[in-house]
């Protein structure tokens, strides 16, 4: 069952209940009422016949002086203190049918006569403070029968009539509450048939629940499109990158085949070409697995870790496997913070691995306290980077120098998943650079200084 006639089902049928609630409530109310308004004619009429009729022509059975005394289509007896009728007078002769009671008590009975439901009303009354018998008086009710059935007639209608308008209500209602959905689900089959990525149009008026949704899958597309786009163009530079080396090496392999196994000079010159390259795929395979692996969300738990001696481990690492001078600058003998190592190593591996490819002279690694911000930045000699090129060095693949960067082995990688390492453990990369006098990348560490 769809949900639009799930919504006009339960209200129809939670305000069929509550108007047949209501309908009961009134009617038990007007009967009441009805009936308390009766009983109090009746017995302000006793009254009326106790003060005006106590004498003799009583006792006589004078009915001609009780008739005046009796409401229209009712019935009055006079019983005596054995129990018998003294006077009486009926306009309804149906009513003299009715049995006499040995009640000495004041008091109201509602009895049914020949089909007719009747009320009577039994009054004790006194003579010189002895009971000498009892007023009764019985008042046919069909009239409040009539408008008893007349209510409940209208209320019938009425509730009928509310019923059936509130079902197209509810229709009406429902297609209103439930259009951003029924134009939400309709774009999701257009997005599974066609494979675009589309959004809903939203008024920006109601800002209702419905209206929060649709922005939060319009903003939900937009992510996966993004996403999507990142991913085709990943996939595309990746594909650019591999196409090189395997050309190269194909390249220098059918050499090999047609002549390079009988001339020394080609067969060198290829096998160490196609080495470079081999080396220049493995370096990227490597980059690339690691730029795929900083995409999703990491786990890792920050620790303490002394800044300081951590640089001057991975410093000491790169002097003896690059044969280069890392001088290590501080004006601090210990900075403490909060990281995660194994990241903030891979930056620096990164980073220094650059540093050296790019420059002869010595590199310097400078770490430095100010505030609540810690500053570590790796500076080399090398030719540095022209401003146009400065804002695009994080991005993937991109390249200063294509034909420096095949020398050298970049691969355009290395910087962008250094920026995704510090981002995850909430730090900034920067980078400044001057043409002829070299780079400096800086890690910035924020709020995570231990003192």
């Amino acid at each position: 069952m769809k949900i639009s006639a799930k919504i006009q089902l339960y209200s129809s049928l939670f305000l069929s209940i509550m108007l047949i609630l209501l309908s009961v409530i009134v009617l038990l109310a007007f009967l009441w009422i009805s009936v308390e308004r009766e009983e109090d004619l009746l017995e302000d009429q006793a009254s009326l016949i106790e003060e005006n009729i106590v004498d003799k022509e009583l006792a006589a059975g004078d009915a001609g002086l009780l008739e005046a005394y009796t409401p229209d289509d009712a019935m009055v007896r006079i019983f005596g203190t054995d129990g018998s009728v003294v006077n009486s007078f009926a306009d309804d002769e149906d009513l003299l049918a009715l049995g006499a009671r040995s009640v000495r008590e004041k008091g109201y009975d509602f009895t049914k006569i020949d089909g007719e439901y009747v009320l009577t009303y039994r009054h004790p009354y006194p003579d010189e403070g002895k009971k000498l018998g009892m007023i009764e008086i019985t008042q046919p009710q069909d009239t409040l029968l009539d408008h008893l059935s007349t209510l409940a007639l209208v209320l019938g209608g009425s509730s009928l009539f509310v019923i059936l308008l509130s079902a197209l209500a509810g229709k009406w209602l429902a297609k209103l509450i439930l259009k951003p959905i029924s134009v939400m689900s309709g774009t999701m089959l257009d997005i599974e048939k066609s494979g675009e990525f589309k959004r809903i149009p939203l008024s920006g008026q109601s800002k209702d629940e419905l209206e929060v949704m649709g922005e939060s899958f319009n903003r939900m597309i937009g992510r996966l499109e993004r996403n999507h786009d990142q991913q085709q163009q990943f996939l595309s530079d990746a594909s650019h990158e591999l196409k090189t080396p395997i050309t190269v090496i194909e390249s220098y392999s059918s050499l090999l085949k047609r002549w390079g196994m009988k001339d020394a000079a080609i067969q060198e010159e290829a096998v160490e070409a196609i080495h470079h390259e081999a080396i220049r795929m493995k370096q990227l395979t490597e980059h690339l697995l690691q730029a795929a692996s900083q995409s999703g969300p990491s786990a890792d738990m920050e620790e303490e870790i002394e800044l300081i001696s951590f640089c001057e481990q991975m410093a000491q690492t790169f002097r003896r496997t690059g044969k280069r001078d890392i001088k290590l600058q501080s004006e601090d003998k210990e900075i403490y913070a909060m990281t995660i190592p194994h990241k903030l190593e891979q930056v620096l591996v990164i980073l220094l691995d650059n540093a050296m490819k790019y420059s002869d002279a010595d590199i310097q690694v400078v770490i430095k306290r100010q505030m609540d911000e810690i500053f570590i930045s790796v500076k080399d000699r090398g030719p540095g980077i022209s401003p146009e090129h400065l804002p695009h060095v994080f991005e993937r693949f991109y390249r200063v120098d294509s034909s420096r960067a095949r020398k050298t082995g970049g691969n355009g990688l290395g910087l962008s998943i250094a920026r995704s390492l510090v981002e995850s453990f909430d730090g900034k990369l920067g980078i400044q650079s001057k043409v002829g006098e070299g780079t400096v990348v800086t890690i910035i560490l924020s709020h995570q200084i231990l003192i």
